[in-house]
């Protein structure tokens, strides 16, 4: 292989950036290579080409530059003196410096007397300071009368040293009369001289090619100069796109040629995971430089620049790290961290909410007011109707209130006080879900009526399954186990839907099902949505049947032609037990011996037709559907009874909540979060859903963030690309994978641990949640930054607002009911349905049809009874305790929403804990709605006060109550016929004591 080049003028087309810095670093003497700021950084690495560089040399830094120099355009055609070396200061040991000369040298130099940077004379010592923030860079100058006698440079002592102009040192205009270019002796590499034009004037460019028309030159593109085309005797190199294993295979074919073959690395973290994962059978190690070496691969670290030639004369090949990763090329956010509510807060009351009573209809939630009526002071909420209507509600009145989340970005349309619109609107979704409720339970009802595959418990087989499950099951794995299991043993059909959040061991419950129906000689099918997630839980089940003799196989497009072949026939035959697979899966070659068992992971990722194909598979087949998000139509049935439902809330151990950020777009919270992921060792997903920008967002990514490694995955890639791609994130291969949604479905990545998406407000919930749960899967604590532009609709702000505020681990399926709030239930029901949910609201439609259900299936259902309590008491979280309107009415909403004396003393310590010990009037509220809790318990209607006592009535006349204990109460108290219930004297009762005495009276109760 030549080390040295000797190059005349001529035109090289075609040649990547990595060929033209051999070329120029390997050329025999001095060489200049002009290209465009931008550009500059890939040719900095010639130094592994043994030809280290300088770049942009000024008057500074001049004596120091070096044979090759790398010149900026902007450089090139600055001014410069004529002869630089007139402006440089030699200073060596024993030679005489007079006085005054050197000091108005200095001064010209742009040195100061008695200032930093600037020199300090004490009598026979000069000290020069050269950098103001460096003292290191301090230079010692001793003089035995004009002799320099000693020199030092920091603690070191020198010979000499030569001293250059300060860079805002004024040396006159006479000075700058040539240009650095000319300066510069050597042959001039020009590299993209067709960017020339966007950093430089015309004139300027035209005193450029005048002056390399007299120059030796080699450029790389096309411009003005009238050059020769040389032959291109280097063969550029595709790109792999992260095909690591193609490179693997191209390597092996070059080494067993006789190549030399380098791989130019920008990071050293790249060439370990190439030594240990890529390159394990091939003669591979790391080199200091680019040197011959036949039969060997060198990684050598250091150069950060682009594309792979091939050199046939030389027997010489080499990459860099940018042709092996596909879209390797180097700025980028402060966001708010929402901190997590509660789960059971997840969408607080707030100023501007729409509440619907159930008399009045729709009305905008304005605010609290304090009012005081027959001097008593109470907190009112403000509820405004069309034509400025307004209604003032008690705040104990809370509970009866239901929320209007808007089935569109416009809101819902007011209800008019003192009409019977609200009614007539009621009563038309009452119809609507009458017909609906038919509908379902007839289909529920022929279900039921099927004759299924009963599987019941297999003692001696059963517990096999447990040997090679690491884990042990948390409470409500365990739960959700016996569920599925007690399905499958009936001769009904199985339906059941296991919601979880993601990594919360919902396979662990299917492997389960699946050992069951195996051990009954029954086949399983798991389909699943992505074939990256086919793969994975393909590897799991393996993992967990291994030593049993259960066959499991994967079928996706993944699986060769023969494989595929090979499976179809199998599972005709019978000897396969297990198989995983995508949509393939639902294809018509696809036929089974004996399938007892379907299982559907995300089950919202398919669509109506192929659902319809799953059903038709077999009619009495038990399905198993797992998801972190059920699709609102499935979870509205679990709503209403129509479907089987586990619940798996409790995380493994260790598990943290993610961390998520919701703000606008900024490149700079991008680069952040990338750089904190990058220093504690972790994995980046940067979400991006655009295939047609991949590329350049890509590199813009790369820009951003150069300490980065960069991969690309995308739904157009093909299935072996796209697999390679994501294994080797999973490996460490890739610091950020730069992906679309396709990333969304169960992928579980070790060590990803921050997710940023772009244009969040363009994605659904449910595919939000999803992608969040690519990352926090381990017990590090993991961030999620939702960014979006600066404007939002109203629903993508609910849809990011919820997600951000849905924190707690186990939230998943909150997270479908506020998605089916937010975006309605569109056509799943029909027009006809989402017409009457746009009118009255989900909540209050979905209770219509199960009351309406419950009237078919026969059951008796109480409707809840409202306690109307009307006591002369001062009773409310005063301003004054709570300061905070917000605190405040998020206070009344949870209280509102208890549904246990416990929970209301839970409310009650958080209060003293951040608010202090609870003044009388708070108290009071709190113990009305302890109050209002047992009196509803009881069957109580109404308490109401009158002048000498106070009356509780209930709703049925055949009370049971301890009519001895009732006497012995120290206050007066006489059961009543008309209304049923109770009369509590006043009479030697303070008003302190009111509540304690109807509470103990209702005790007696039962």
């Amino acid at each position: 292989m030549s080390q040295t080049l000797t190059l005349t003028s001529t035109r090289l087309l075609g040649l990547p950036a990595v060929a033209r810095l051999m070329l120029f670093a390997r050329h025999e003497g001095p060489a200049v290579l002009l290209t465009t700021t931008e550009r500059a950084p890939l040719f900095e690495g010639a130094g592994v080409f043994g030809a280290p560089v300088s770049r942009d040399p000024d008057l500074s830094s001049w004596h120091e530059r070096r044979d090759k120099v790398v010149l900026t355009l902007p450089a090139a055609l600055r001014p410069f003196p004529a002869d630089p070396a007139r402006y440089t200061l030699a200073l060596t040991l024993g030679r005489d410096y007079p006085r005054e000369t050197l000091l108005e040298r200095l001064v010209a130099f742009g040195f100061e007397r008695d200032a930093m940077p600037g020199f300090v004379v004490r009598g026979d010592t000069l000290t020069l300071y050269l950098d103001a923030e460096d003292e290191a860079k301090t230079l010692r100058l001793e003089f035995f009368g004009d002799e320099l006698e000693r020199l030092t440079l920091g603690e070191e002592g020198l010979g000499s040293y030569t001293l250059a102009p300060l860079p805002h040192a004024e040396l006159g205009e006479e000075a700058w009369t040539s240009r650095l270019l000319e300066q510069l002796p050597g042959v001039v590499f020009l590299d993209s001289s067709e960017l020339f034009a966007g950093e430089a004037e015309a004139a300027e460019l035209k005193w450029l090619w005048a002056h390399l028309g007299a120059r030796t030159v080699v450029t790389f593109g096309r411009d003005p100069l009238e050059l020769p085309e040389g032959e291109r005797a280097l063969e550029p190199l595709g790109y792999y796109r992260g095909k690591l294993r193609a490179f693997a295979k191209d390597a092996q074919l070059w080494l067993e040629g006789g190549y030399s073959v380098t791989l130019l690395l920008r990071f050293e973290r790249t060439g370990r995971y190439l030594l240990e994962k890529v390159l394990g059978d091939l003669d591979a190690g790391w080199e200091p430089s680019v040197r011959a070496h036949p039969g060997r691969l060198g990684l050598t670290v250091g150069a950060e620049t682009r594309g792979g030639f091939r050199d046939p004369e030389a027997r010489e090949i080499v990459l860099t790290e940018d042709l092996l990763y596909g879209y390797q090329g180097a700025r980028a956010g402060g966001g708010k961290k929402l901190a997590g509510r509660r789960v059971q807060d997840a969408v607080q009351l707030s100023a501007g909410d729409y509440l619907i009573h159930p008399d009045h209809g729709i009305g905008r939630f304005m605010g609290l007011e304090p009012r005081q009526v027959l001097g008593v002071t109470r907190d009112y909420l403000i509820l405004q109707y069309a034509g400025a209507g307004k209604l003032y509600l008690p705040v104990e009145q809370l509970p009866l209130l239901r929320r209007h989340p808007g089935t569109t970005d416009d809101p819902p349309r007011l209800s008019t006080l003192g009409t019977n619109e609200w009614a007539r609107a009621r009563e038309r979704a009452r119809v609507g879900a009458q017909e609906l409720a038919l509908k379902l339970i007839r289909t529920y009802a022929e279900r039921q009526l099927q004759q299924g595959l009963a599987m019941p418990a297999n003692p001696e087989w059963d517990p096999l399954i447990d040997e090679n499950c690491p884990f042990e099951l948390t409470p409500d794995q365990k739960s959700a186990t016996q569920a599925v299991l007690h399905d499958m043993a009936r001769p009904v059909p199985m339906d059941r839907l296991i919601s979880g959040d993601v990594g919360f061991g919902k396979t662990e419950v299917a492997i389960r099902a699946a050992h069951r129906a195996v051990g009954h000689g029954k086949q399983v099918a798991m389909l699943v949505p992505t074939t990256v997630l086919a793969k994975q839980h393909f590897e799991t089940f393996a993992e967990r049947f291994a030593g049993l003799p259960v066959v499991v196989e994967l079928l996706s497009r993944f699986s060769t032609d023969k494989e595929a072949r090979d499976i179809l026939a199998g599972l005709k035959a019978g000897t396969i037990d297990v198989v995983i697979g995508t949509h393939r899966l639902l294809s018509e070659e696809v036929a089974f011996k004996d399938l007892g068992l379907l299982i559907v992971d995300e089950e919202h990722r398919f669509g109506v037709g192929q659902k319809e194909r799953m059903k038709a598979m077999k009619a009495n087949l038990d399905v198993l559907s797992l998801s972190a998000t059920p699709i609102p139509r499935t979870l509205y049935m679990s709503l209403v009874g129509l479907r089987d439902v586990s619940q798996i809330m409790t995380p493994p151990a260790g598990r943290k909540p993610i961390q998520t950020v919701l703000q606008p777009f900024d490149p700079m919270v991008a680069r952040e979060a990338v750089m904190f992921e990058l220093e504690r060792g972790g994995k980046v997903f940067y979400i991006h859903d655009r295939v047609g920008s991949m590329g350049a967002k890509a590199l813009w990514l790369q820009k951003l963030v150069p300490e980065a490694r960069i991969g690309v995955a995308h739904g157009q890639m093909s299935g072996d690309e796209l697999e390679e791609v994501m294994l080797n994130f999973q490996g460490g291969a890739y610091d950020v994978l730069l992906a679309t949604t396709i990333v969304e479905s169960g992928l579980d990545v070790a060590g990803a641990n921050t997710l940023l998406i772009e244009r969040a407000d363009k994605l659904g919930l449910a595919q939000l949640y999803q992608l969040r749960g690519r990352v926090g899967r381990r017990s590090t604590e993991a961030w999620a930054y939702l960014l979006y532009p600066g404007r939002l609709t109203e629903g993508a702000q609910r849809r990011l607002f919820a997600l951000a505020e849905l924190n707690d681990l186990g939230s998943g399926h909150l997270l479908a009911e506020k998605d089916m709030e937010i975006r309605g239930v569109g056509n799943l029901l029909g027009p006809e349905q989402h017409g009457h949910i746009s009118a009255v609201s989900l909540e209050v439609y979905t209770e219509m049809l199960a009351e309406e259900i419950a009237k078919l299936k026969g059951e008796t259902q109480e409707a809840p009874q409202a306690v109307a309590i009307d006591l002369n008491l001062d009773a409310r979280l005063s301003p004054s305790y709570i300061a905070d309107d917000d605190a405040r009415i998020a206070f009344y909403g949870r209280l509102a929403e208890t549904t246990s004396l416990a929970e209301v003393a839970r409310v009650q310590r958080e209060m003293r804990e951040r608010y202090g010990p609870l003044p009388d009037e708070v108290r009071t509220f709190t113990e009305l709605v302890k109050l209002r809790l047992l009196a509803a318990q009881k069957g109580v209607v109404t308490i109401t006060e009158h002048m000498t006592d106070i009356q509780v009535s209930f709703a049925h006349e055949n009370l049971d109550y301890d009519a001895r204990k009732l006497k012995t109460l120290p206050f007066g108290v006489e059961p009543t016929r008309y209304p049923p219930g109770f009369s509590l004297k006043k009479r030697g009762l303070r008003g302190s004591e009111v509540l304690g005495a109807l509470t103990d009276t209702l005790y007696l109760y039962a």
